[in-house]
């Protein structure tokens, strides 16, 4: 009897042990990063009459950075966006010289990495709209407009299963010009579009 006992309350301390109690899962632990820009610009010159000369422009520098790094895993994003929209008239009296330009360039980075082995996720963005119109209506002198836009995106994150990267440099230019003497005009429309995507998913 007291033997059945002593096996009863050592049954009884064992399965209520916390080194024996189921417990629960612990969720894995992610990193999320995500960074964006956007450049919106207008530029309108206009000259007309007497002559002279008439500019406007427009610069931008962007430079975006994100780092996290644990023992399990790690991630880094870089962006660098230089941008230029420049528009010029000279012209002489008795002339009428215009210049329009609009531009937007904008792009996204986003990582999602799990520690240890888990999934790994990238994905970055970028799209470029220039649109500009040069146009010269008698007189004499000349019209000018551009656009030169770089973008640089870096993505490059690791956990135990691997490493992953991406890299996309893109280069934009547009450059717009008439020019001519008295009773001449001219007129030049132009627009450039370009867009990318990159996307690694590694499960």
């Amino acid at each position: 009897m007291l033997k059945s006992i002593f096996f009863s309350l050592v049954a009884i301390v064992l399965l209520s042990s916390p080194a024996l109690a189921v417990l629960p899962e612990c969720p894995p632990d992610f990193k999320l990063q995500h960074q964006s820009f956007d450049i919106g610009a207008l530029n309108v010159v206009t000259l007309a009459g007497a002559g002279g000369e008439a500019s406007c422009n427009n610069f931008s520098a962007i430079f975006q950075n994100q780092h996290d790094n644990k023992i399990c895993s790690w991630a880094c994003q870089d962006e660098v966006v230089l941008f230029n929209q420049l528009g010029t008239a000279v012209g002489t009296c008795g002339g009428l010289w215009n210049v329009t330009q609009a531009a937007f360039v904008g792009g996204g980075q986003l990582q999602l990495v799990a520690d240890g082995c888990g999934p790994k996720m990238e994905s970055q963005t970028l799209g470029v709209d220039l649109f500009q119109v040069v146009k010269k209506v008698d007189g004499t002198g000349s019209a000018i407009a551009s656009h030169d836009v770089g973008v640089v995106q870096t993505q490059d994150a690791g956990n135990s299963a691997g490493m992953m990267g991406q890299v996309n440099a893109v280069a934009a230019g547009q450059h717009s010009s008439v020019s001519g003497g008295p009773s001449t005009g001219g007129l030049v429309t132009s627009g450039l579009i370009v867009g990318t995507t990159q996307t690694q998913v590694d499960l």
